[in-house]
């Protein structure tokens, strides 16, 4: 490379650090392209191009390009931050085994979270013993929830008895990955996710549950209910979205059904779909505060955040979804239109919004649905995972139903 050439990429990559640290990332990302145009014999521009093009981009091709970069940034020599981000790529293309490398090369550079980072790729990899050694030399805070889901990582993510390297691990469907982050990490019971074949998809992103699905998840609930010999006082839920299932799984239990707040008594609070944490703390505060116990369930559970102590104890989909008889959503009442061509869906339309205020007629489809699910193959697997791992909200003594012979 000539002196000029050199230069005048110094300039480009400089031009690049002016934007970027103006927060202007589409004009940062053209000056570092420039720069890279250049093929420059330093590793700054390629360094920086792959950075932003693994922080911006999702699709595997534009992780790959930033997979480029980086592994020209690394040519001119060992770099701990390069090498993590290197990490954080090889990662997001679930390439373990490299990303674990990169990682532990990044070490040395003491940055934080690097251990953490480690620690999950060990844990991805099925590398348990490896994971809770790296995990307790962190110092990170990050750490502790990972160490503290580790048993239930054994049993949940790698059965025992069996070893299967990374190459050979099928790829995990996303709700599935959904349920394994909300039973690890949150610590929540998850009842209707495996496979059911009564989804009825509407878009890759969302799911419609049928009344088959949602007959599923009410029927692995009134055996779980049975099985653990739960004694709850009622059922509580109220309104055209949530009161038909709450009457539904009343009926089922052969109890009381409250659909307005009710005190002093061991309730288990039912919900169609609860789309956010919020909400969900906002469906059980009136019945807390009328002084009710309570146990919350709902069908579906749309939140995209981290799981948390404070959603559902017991969920059906942790998907985005939506019910047939309460579609709200723009994407759950969408009617199939190909002259529809632009927007963000094309060849569909958006239809009203729609919900089935025939309380009785919604319930009684419920409740035939969950009796057609006698033969539920699933459930004993599904319901077994929670047997073995009984730490689960549902199952904390604060959060349980009462034993018998408890007052």
């Amino acid at each position: 490379m000539s002196e000029l050439t050199e230069r005048i990429a110094r300039k480009h990559y400089e031009r690049g650090r002016m934007f970027e640290l103006q927060d202007k990332t589409d004009e940062a990302i053209d000056a570092y392209r420039d720069a890279c145009a250049l093929g420059p014999e330093f590793p700054e521009p390629w360094f920086c191009l792959g950075r932003l093009e693994a922080s911006s981009g999702r699709e595997e091709y534009v992780l790959k390009d930033a997979l480029a970069m980086l592994d020209r940034a690394l040519s001119f020599g060992e770099d701990p931050e390069i090498s993590e981000w290197r990490g954080y790529v090889n990662g997001r293309l679930r390439r373990y085994d490299a990303a674990l490398e990169d990682y532990l090369a990044a070490i040395s550079g003491g940055a934080p979270g690097v251990r953490v980072n480690a620690g999950r790729m060990l844990l991805a990899l099925g590398r348990y013993d490896e994971a809770e050694r790296i995990l307790k030399e962190a110092e990170e805070p990050a750490a502790a929830p990972l160490l503290d889901a580790l048993p239930r990582y054994r049993e949940f993510i790698e059965p025992a008895g069996t070893e299967r390297s990374n190459a050979r691990r099928p790829p995990r469907d996303p709700v599935e990955e959904a349920r394994a982050m909300r039973y690890l990490f949150g610590s929540t019971l998850v009842l209707g996710t495996l496979g059911d074949g009564g989804l009825e998809l509407q878009l890759s992103r969302y799911q419609l549950l049928s009344y088959r699905h949602c007959g599923l998840t009410l029927a692995r609930m009134v055996r779980l209910v049975r099985e653990r010999d739960w004694r709850f006082d009622a059922i509580g839920g109220g309104g055209p979205h949530h009161g038909p299932v709450a009457a539904a799984l009343a009926e089922m239990l052969e109890l009381p059904w409250h659909d307005k707040p009710a005190g002093d008594l061991r309730m288990l609070l039912v919900h169609g779909v609860v789309s956010t944490l919020d909400e969900a703390r906002q469906l059980r505060r009136p019945w807390v505060s009328a002084g009710a116990e309570v146990t919350q369930l709902a069908l579906g559970y749309s939140d995209r955040g981290d799981p948390s102590p404070h959603e559902p104890e017991l969920i059906g989909l942790p998907a985005p979804c939506a019910v047939e008889w309460y579609r709200v959503d723009p994407w759950a009442r969408l009617e199939q239109d190909i002259t529809v061509k632009g927007g963000e869906f094309p060849g569909f339309r958006v239809g009203p919004a729609f919900f089935d205020g025939n309380q009785p007629r919604v319930t009684r489809a419920l409740v035939d649905a969950c009796r057609r699910h006698r033969g539920d193959a699933l459930a004993g697997a599904v319901l077994a995972y929670y047997r073995r791992h009984p730490q689960v909200r549902a199952f904390a003594p604060s959060a349980s139903a009462r034993t018998p012979g408890s007052s």
